[in-house]
């Protein structure tokens, strides 16, 4: 039995060869397979020559009677390059090719190759026809497509979704069109999840300076995206109730009180106070403190509706916007929250604590949170004082 192509081709890749395996069927040249180092040589000579231009070349110039013997097809103009080609299963047009270019041109090559074969990031080159020239290991790795089926094919001949190809084809346009780098982030679903990525394409210029090809160079940066929005969570919320803090709740505030200038919603304000909560430190200590203030945060999320919004102000104190609810609605879940803040127990030790809360609706004069809060604040310290219990003003 004869060496296969893929043998070979296996022999020339340890040696450090340029060199792949092509198929011709009925009149038309494909690469099958490519060794490393072919596809290092052809970075080279990336704007000037593309596997397309070599197998057109080299189907112009294959000879007619081609058998087993060897033979060879060169390209004088720039950039010079010779093939040597040999038949390995001439009968089912199976065959070797060898490529040689100008020395000039193989040690730059060498040095990029050996760079981004070995980065982290994912790099490939897209043409114009958005079809890959290149694509390094992690690609593969990544998305579980040989390389060797992804060359030549665009993202959408290899399976990308319709959405991801359209949005690569889309930023690789505009690097051709502009001749200027683009960013795109995206998520994909790869092996180990859902992650999210960034990339950044950048044009290569032909020698009329027209951009040619665009190599992209992609990272993932699910880790650093997690942080960053962890580090959002801890800017908007109460690191110890986790609701949202003051100057967050404000915010929202302005922007349903917006709603309600525009007759489009309403929403009742609970300002709720915890009384006597000094005495709760001084008696059990501020970690029993703390544990109260969580508490009271869990039970305002459990008396609240999704879309309604909870905030501790700071201290003892808590706010909390009642969606479209009206006055007499929020006076019964100030009520239910009033009841089940007096039943909180500390290790099995009742706390005797209970909770001051003013509550007002919404109205088109409270041009600011600060407004609303300042007039909800003046009731609940009415109720505080005893003026009167917790009620709608």
């Amino acid at each position: 039995m004869g060496v296969s192509a893929a043998q070979w081709l296996s022999t020339l890749a340890a040696a450090g060869v340029p060199a792949f395996h092509c198929r011709r069927a009925t009149g038309e040249l494909s690469i099958v397979s490519r060794t490393p180092e072919f596809m290092a040589a052809m970075q080279s000579v990336s704007g000037r020559l593309d596997e397309r231009s070599l197998l057109e070349r080299l189907d112009e110039q294959w000879p007619s009677s081609a058998g087993a013997d060897s033979f060879a097809i060169a390209a004088a103009h720039e950039p010079a390059w010779h093939c040597m080609i040999r038949a390995v299963e001439a009968e089912q047009g199976e065959y070797l090719a060898i490529l040689r270019l100008p020395e000039e041109l193989q040690a730059p090559s060498d040095a990029f190759f050996t760079i981004v074969e070995n980065l982290p990031d994912v790099v490939t080159r897209f043409d114009r026809e958005f079809r890959c020239r290149y694509a390094n290991p992690p690609m593969a790795k990544l998305t579980g497509i040989p390389t060797e089926t992804r060359l030549g094919k665009t993202h959408a001949e290899v399976g990308v979704s319709t959405d991801l190809a359209t949005a690569f084809q889309a930023a690789y346009q505009r690097v051709f069109d502009t001749g200027k780098p683009v960013e795109i982030e995206f998520d994909y679903l790869a092996a180990t999840g859902l992650r999210h990525y960034l990339g950044r394409a950048t044009p290569e210029f032909d020698n009329e300076g027209r951009a040619q090809t665009v190599l992209s160079v992609v990272r993932d940066i699910s880790d650093v995206r997690r942080l960053q929005h962890q580090l959002e969570q801890l800017a908007r919320t109460d690191p110890l109730t986790s609701l949202l803090n003051r100057r967050s709740f404000t915010s929202r505030l302005d922007l349903e009180l917006d709603r309600v200038r525009r007759s489009q919603g309403g929403f009742s304000l609970l300002l709720l106070d915890l009384d006597n909560f000094k005495d709760i430190n001084d008696r059990f200590g501020h970690v029993a403190g703390d544990r109260v203030l969580e508490t009271v945060g869990r039970i305002l999320i459990e008396e609240t509706r999704p879309h309604d919004v909870a905030a501790r102000l700071g201290g003892d104190e808590f706010c909390v916007a009642l969606i479209d609810t009206d006055a007499a609605s929020a006076q019964a879940v100030a009520q239910r929250i009033g009841r089940r803040v007096s039943d909180i127990t500390d290790e099995g030790r009742p706390l005797g604590i209970s909770v001051s809360v003013g509550i007002a609706a919404a109205e088109e004069q409270d041009l600011t949170a600060q407004d609303l809060l300042a007039r909800v604040d003046a009731l609940m310290y009415q109720v505080k004082s005893g003026g009167n219990e917790t009620g709608p003003s």
